[in-house]
């Protein structure tokens, strides 16, 4: 880990101490003035030591047109040195994603809170190599500081811990991947991308003025499964961002948002300025930054809309080489009359590398990417607690390095269900 990773953690982890105690810390007692604005009872909070829990769960039938994301056409890889014709693979899969949130009030302006979330797919007819899910489990301490009617302003420090299992595969057969160097050639590495992260994360939201704001920090620890003859994925992940919602009409609002992402590899090394990799070259080290802007407007009692616009900028640490500018534009519309339900979103991005080359060789064209992403999905409320859905995804990839260039498309219909 860098020096400079080292003192943002630590600043991070006093920031969440801090906070920590502040929930810990008694509230001082109200005056007379103040009394006059709380409540007179405690009959609408729950009562102390209450758990009450909430659970959603989704699953249904998918189609993918192309499991492992192969190329759209032949191409020549420049990396290896042959001609590749990608065999795109189909079939269907099991979605299903299932969430668990509880919370349990210590006193009125305290409260610890978890939630447990799994999410994922299982392929058929031989594509298990597709097969990828999340576990996400987090918990902490809510405390109020504010609040105002309805809206209160709070701050949560907490943990979270995860388990995350993907396949890596070649994308123009399918296959696991495995190891193409010297004497380990052959070697399986299918579980490079699989890992298990646990870390810290803190979060304010400020929900009772004209403006609406927060701030929220996390630091992860990310334990990547150990290949042995390729580099580790090990890294540990740091990210503080902050966001503001501003209502600039009766029914249109203007929200903001910053991040900043600072990704430290401790066993993967960096390319060079002619995307070579070397033991030799320094560790790896990624800072991203984001800016997003979004504007809804309520169109109607139905319709809802929304315009997004999102910019990110990555700088690699070592000779700048993986630098890029990303760009991503489009819009969402929100549908909603009765028991029916609708949402659609569509965006277009862009991606470009200033300093990279296509298949990461010397004399390639730059590594640039584009993107094109829909999403479509209607319900059907079947009773107060349950739904059918049914949902489009297309996503199309065009890119100077061919080795991901492609065309993706998911159908998949089935039910939800929340109490």
């Amino acid at each position: 880990m860098s020096k400079n990773t080292l003192h943002r953690s630590l600043l991070l982890m006093v920031a969440m101490t801090l906070s920590a105690l502040a929930v810990a810390a008694p509230k001082p007692a109200p005056s007379k003035n103040a009394a006059s604005k709380t409540p007179a009872s405690k009959s609408s909070e729950p009562n102390a030591g209450a758990v009450e829990i909430k659970w959603s769960a989704s699953s249904g039938l998918g189609y993918d047109s192309n499991a492992h994301q192969a190329p759209s056409a032949a191409y020549f890889d420049f990396s290896a040195g042959k001609n590749v014709t990608p065999q795109a693979k189909s079939g269907f899969f099991i979605p299903y994603a299932v969430k668990m949130e509880a919370d349990k009030k210590t006193n009125l302006n305290n409260k610890l809170t978890g939630s447990a979330s799994l999410d994922g797919s299982t392929y058929q007819s031989g594509l298990s190599n597709a097969n990828e899910y999340n576990l996400d489990i987090s918990g902490g301490m809510e405390h109020v500081l504010n609040r105002k009617g309805k809206v209160e302003n709070t701050v949560y420090v907490g943990a979270v811990v995860g388990k995350h299992k993907q396949v890596y595969v070649d994308h123009d057969s399918g296959a696991s991947k495995a190891s193409t160097a010297g004497q380990t050639a052959g070697t399986d590495i299918s579980g490079r991308y699989s890992y298990t992260s646990m870390g810290v994360e803190a979060a304010y939201k400020h929900r009772t003025g004209m403006i609406d704001y927060g701030f929220d920090g996390q630091y992860l620890i990310n334990d990547y499964e150990d290949p042995v003859v390729v580099s580790q994925e090990d890294h540990t992940s740091l990210k503080v961002g902050a966001d503001a919602g501003i209502l600039v009409a009766q029914q249109t609002k203007l929200n903001f948002s910053v991040k900043h992402t600072v990704l430290d590899y401790s066993k993967r090394n960096a390319r060079d300025s002619l995307g070579v990799l070397s033991v030799n070259n320094p560790l790896l080290l990624y800072t991203y930054d984001q800016i997003g802007v979004s504007l809804r407007h309520r169109i109607s009692e139905q319709w809802l809309v929304y315009g997004d616009f999102d910019r990110t900028q990555r700088v690699d640490d070592n000779v700048g080489y993986n630098d890029y500018n990303q760009n991503k534009i489009g819009g969402r519309i929100l549908f909603e009359a009765g028991r029916i339900k609708g949402r659609m979103g569509l965006h277009h991005w862009t991606r470009d590398y200033p300093n990279a080359f296509a298949f990461d060789k010397a004399g390639q064209p730059a590594k640039t990417y584009s993107g094109d992403d829909l999403k479509v999905k209607a319900e059907l409320e079947r009773t107060k607690n349950s739904a059918y859905w049914a949902e489009l995804v297309y996503d199309a990839q065009t890119s100077t390095d061919l080795r991901y260039d492609y065309v993706r498309s998911i159908i998949m219909a089935g039910m939800s269900w929340a109490y």
